[in-house]
């Protein structure tokens, strides 16, 4: 089963209206904040699991396995997040 964080079901449901009324500018001011805030949230998650998936690497071309782990656990941990 594949999840979707409600962040990323939220910028669909906006982009479908967006796309049914014309365009992002169409949209009421909340709902293209809403989209900013969305868009942000979404941002700081490709962030942080980009950097964690980075130094797990790091830290297996370093041979430390115990280091390697901790940041595996970490990604799992943001990663459940998106179910």
């Amino acid at each position: 089963m594949v999840g979707i964080h409600p962040v990323h079901r939220r910028m669909a449901e906006l982009t479908f209206k967006a796309k049914e009324i014309g365009g992002y500018q169409r949209l009421p001011h909340h709902e293209r904040l809403e989209l900013d805030h969305c868009m942000a949230v979404n941002a700081d998650l490709i962030l942080k699991l980009d950097s964690l998936k980075t130094l797990a690497f790091l830290a297996h071309e370093a041979g430390d396995a115990e280091w390697q782990q901790q940041i595996c656990a970490r990604i799992e941990s943001l990663e459940t997040l998106l179910l």
